[in-house]
């Protein structure tokens, strides 16, 4: 079933299943994006803070948005997400390394209809990344979400 934005409610949570990083993605993306010696250099990574090779925080937000679009938007929940406005108030908590199971949380903090457009309205989530229960990553988002007078009117 589709959860448009009159289906979804303040408090609403979708959780998604693990993903699993692995070492030599960590370091391609690094090397593409972020080739800081702790994301790319296992030898340097160990003379680091992190005491070993971690994955870019930019990494981790990336693996976040995809497992909010394939299993949130696009998956069970089926979100008729139109797109978004921004994200705010990024923080990582805690490194991500080589072989952590990845899961993602995100709960519906608030909603505001369009003044401008009744097709749509938007919404707030709050995602919250875990690994073992431990919190990594967090981020709020406002989506862009489809009405569904609008849906049905197409």
């Amino acid at each position: 079933m589709t959860h448009y934005y009159e289906d979804l409610a303040v408090g609403d949570v979708f959780e998604t299943s693990g993903y699993t990083i692995q070492k030599d993605e960590i370091v391609d993306f690094a090397e593409q994006f972020d080739p800081q010696p702790f994301h790319v250099d296992e030898e340097a990574a160990k003379d680091s803070m992190f005491g070993e090779l971690v994955a870019s925080g930019l990494h981790t937000l990336c693996l976040s948005v995809r497992l909010f679009v394939t299993e949130i938007v696009q998956g069970e929940a089926d979100v008729a997400n139109m797109g978004g406005l921004g994200m705010d108030n990024l923080e990582w908590h805690e490194p991500v390394r080589p072989d952590d199971t990845l899961t993602l949380r995100v709960e519906v903090l608030e909603k505001t209809p369009s003044e401008s457009r009744e097709d749509r309205g938007y919404v707030e989530f709050r995602r919250s990344v875990t690994v073992d229960e431990t919190e990594v990553m967090s981020i709020t988002s406002v989506n862009i979400v489809q009405r569904e007078d609008a849906a049905n009117a197409e």
